[in-house]
């Protein structure tokens, strides 16, 4: 990748991609670009010529998240629309068919880039007239900088809306001082929509504010499926749901933070939802989905009998107490076909009292009371059901709802902070996944909460105001073991290292008595280290770099991996397997992976797109210059037994094994090898190469390449894929014993966090 610090800009045909304002012009006339589509075309653009990964660039743009290739596929289908005008061939990103892409256009750089955006100065209008939430236009929170008043959600009587201009650029050069005037509400609406394209168009958005947390461990360490926290109001106990780890329907149960075990409230076939302390303590309120409505039940939060208060017919939905305890309010419609919208339930009597009417093809749901009781926090949803902002309500009754967010994002849960002060909320805003945010209960713009997991949801705030407590959902991997006979006959297949997150990345140590693997079960992914049964395990890495890929030394005294260390950077590190400081061993700006060492210890084989496309290199094992081995495109690697080869796969979604002479020369297909799976679905033993022949759908199979005869044995069949996004298949020296991870569900986990400033 090139460095961009020097360059303002780069030409390609008619169009010039502007660095410094980060805008995509057409014969001097700008191109609407969304931030992920910017990302992609620039990494395209830099890497002009050549062939980029699908995984390249969505670890470039999308490098803190987890998206499918989907998303990518989307990015790059609306970016070629956009780019058509100003193509003569229409041909202007390349699909190279289960690789990635390749920008064709020859392109160039400089700098000192001189483009004149005309400014246009906005005038105040302030127009004195009343609105209900269902009138009042829905205009972007950067158009202009709407200005609302915060307590009677009233244009007028000393509020107004106040369009300016949202940035002011020294870098622009003022042709017009004054664009025009408009009076009236139809003129408001005008500008208000010149104003979102001159947002849009010529002003970069400030990154957000960044909160950091200091800690983040999972709550239970429980297996299975656990979600929906609420915290007591001593903030001592969670209450939650979960399903004991192997069954289908989801129970109520409180544990204490830090210790113990959980303590099971519910037990029925349908699905226990929501709980929620009451502000004593002594009480959980929950929901059973019904086909016909939800029910609401009260439960003694030591357990017992369970008494029913309502019915809403909203379908599943969360719900809060008042702070006095007598009150609920959760979201309904009064009829089948009536409109839905917030309302409050009486815990004794169950009688019902409605607080909002969401406006047409609208609906309001997951309502909060704020902690002193005076504010409900809502998501009202539009038409589409991704369409979803918070809006704030006074308990009282009597005044048009306040928007809080213009996202227009899913949202996946909020919470008040113990202070009242702030909304902590779950929400898909600015970004292709879900992150958490924080907003002012006033309004303003959110600020990021960084945690370290993926997809957070479902928040909740401590009653001390120093835990936010969260749920990650993941994919639950597990490490599973093959032994063999000396004829390559299965033996046992059971399962070794399992834990409630990801566990995988397998390997086997030389003289088969420890095995290095992956792990997030601390909530942030780590390598880990434990003896030849699974067991004694501990930690070997501390790293927020998302270290991976671990390969033990000849001798077995080392472990090399390679780990994040910028945007779109990776590099080799090399640690004791007894722990301590890691020495790094790469530190070029482009990426480095998959470090294999050669058979004498020696030297580190590694994958590294620093010349352009990703090929082999070579490097001292104790640091030096690199060499690079391949020209043809190469990825994963290992070494002959006898040192003089390497074999080698070419990437993702290319089939097959090739090989390589340890100094370079000729790069040869290994014919034999041709059905080989997976970039990473292979390992070389003394004798041969496991590897896992590609299929589409179950049984997979694993096969046995000899070296003596070079014929292909099949030794074993998987129902569930091993995984190769991350390093495959790990062998004992003997090949007695395979190692591979693969997915067995899907899960969830609780996290609690600690947010600093």
């Amino acid at each position: 990748m090139e460095n961009t610090q020097n360059k303002d800009f780069y030409d390609f045909g008619a169009f010039r991609l502007d660095l410094r304002n980060r805008l995509l012009w057409l014969d001097g006339k700008p191109v609407a670009l969304n931030l992920k589509e910017y990302e992609v075309l620039l990494f395209l653009v830099e890497n002009a010529g050549r062939v980029v990964e699908k995984r390249d660039l969505l670890d470039a743009v999308w490098k803190d998240t987890f998206v499918e290739e989907g998303t990518l596929t989307q990015s790059i289908s609306r970016l070629r629309k956009k780019l058509e005008a100003g193509s003569t061939d229409g041909n202007i990103i390349e699909t190279l068919p289960k690789r990635g892409y390749r920008f064709t256009p020859q392109v160039t750089t400089g700098g000192d880039s001189e483009i004149i955006i005309e400014e246009q100065t906005l005038t105040r209008i302030r127009i004195e007239e009343t609105v209900t939430s269902a009138e009042m236009p829905e205009l972007p929170a950067a158009a202009g900088g709407l200005v609302l008043d915060a307590e009677t959600g009233r244009r007028g009587n000393g509020a107004s809306y106040a369009l300016q201009p949202a940035n002011q650029n020294p870098k622009f050069k003022t042709q017009n001082s004054k664009l025009f005037r408009l009076a009236g509400l139809l003129g408001i609406v005008a500008l208000a929509a010149i104003g979102f394209v001159v947002y849009q168009n010529f002003y970069q958005k400030p990154a957000p504010k960044v909160i950091f947390v200091s800690r983040v461990v999972p709550f239970s360490g429980l297996p299975g499926y656990e979600t929906m926290p609420a915290f007591s109001p001593d903030g001592k106990q969670i209450a939650f749901v979960w399903n004991s780890g192997d069954r289908d329907a989801l129970d109520v149960y409180v544990k204490l933070v830090g210790e113990g075990e959980p303590v099971r409230l519910t037990k029925n076939e349908t699905a226990s939802l929501y709980p929620v302390f009451s502000p004593d303590g002594k009480r959980i309120a929950f929901s059973r989905s019904f086909p016909a409505a939800s029910e609401i039940y009260l439960i003694s939060a030591l357990g017992g009998a369970e008494r029913k208060i309502a019915e809403v017919q909203s379908g599943g939905t969360s719900f809060s107490f008042s702070p006095d305890g007598k009150t609920l309010t959760v979201a309904d419609r009064d009829s089948e076909n009536s409109t839905n919208g917030v309302i409050f339930i009486n815990v004794e009597t169950g009688a019902k009292q409605r607080l909002t009417v969401a406006p047409e093809n609208s609906n309001d749901n997951t309502p909060r009371f704020s902690p002193d009781g005076k504010s409900i926090v809502f998501v009202r949803s539009g038409a589409k059901l991704d369409d979803q902002d918070l809006f704030v309500v006074s308990a009282a009754g009597g005044e048009v709802p306040r928007r809080l967010t213009f996202d227009r994002a899913k949202l996946s849960g909020q919470t008040w902070s113990a202070d009242g002060r702030q909304i902590i909320f779950s929400s898909m805003r600015a970004a292709s996944s879900t992150n958490l945010w924080q907003i002012a209960a006033t309004g303003g713009e959110p600020e990021l909460i960084k945690v370290d997991g993926k997809n957070p949801i479902r928040p909740i705030a401590a009653p001390d105001g120093k835990t936010i407590a969260y749920v990650e959902e993941f994919q639950n991997t597990d490490v599973w073991r093959l032994e063999m006979d000396s004829a390559r006959k299965q033996i046992s297949h059971p399962k070794l290292i399992a834990y409630i997150r990801e566990d995988e990345s397998p390997k086997i140590s030389p003289d088969g008595s420890r095995i290095a693997f992956g792990s997030a079960r601390t909530g942030r992914y780590e390598m880990w280290i434990a003896d030849q049964e699974g067991k004694n395990q501990r930690q070997l890495t501390d790293s927020p770099n998302t270290p991976g890929s671990p390969r033990f030394s000849p001798d077995g005294k080392q472990v090399v991996y390679d780990a994040q260390t910028g945007d779109t950077n990776r590099d080799i590190f090399v640690v004791s397997v007894e722990g301590g400081a890691p020495r790094r061993l790469t530190a070029d700006a482009s990426r480095e992976n998959l470090p294999a060492w050669s058979a004498d210890g020696e030297w580190i084989y590694f994958a590294s797109n620093r010349a352009g496309d990703f090929n082999l290199w070579k490097m001292p094992a104790g640091g030096g210059a690199a060499v690079q081995i391949t020209k043809q495109g190469a990825f994963g690697s290992f070494a002959a037994p006898d040192g003089k080869t390497i074999f080698y796969s070419k990437g993702r979604d290319a089939p097959g094994l090739w090989r390589v002479s340890a100094t370079a020369g000729d790069e040869l297909p290994v014919p034999e090898l041709a059905e080989a799976d997976d970039w990473r679905l292979w390992t070389v033993t003394q004798g041969g190469i496991y590897f896992v022949a590609r299929a589409e759908q179950p049984p997979y199979k694993i096969k046995f390449y000899d070296f003596t005869n070079e014929q292909i044995s099949e030794i074993a069949t998987t129902a569930n894929l091993p995984l190769g996004i991350h390093s495959g298949l790990s062998a004992s020296s003997d090949g007695k014993t395979i190692l591979y991870a693969q997915r067995d569900q899907n899960a969830s986990s609780i996290m609690l966090a600690e947010p600093g400033k």
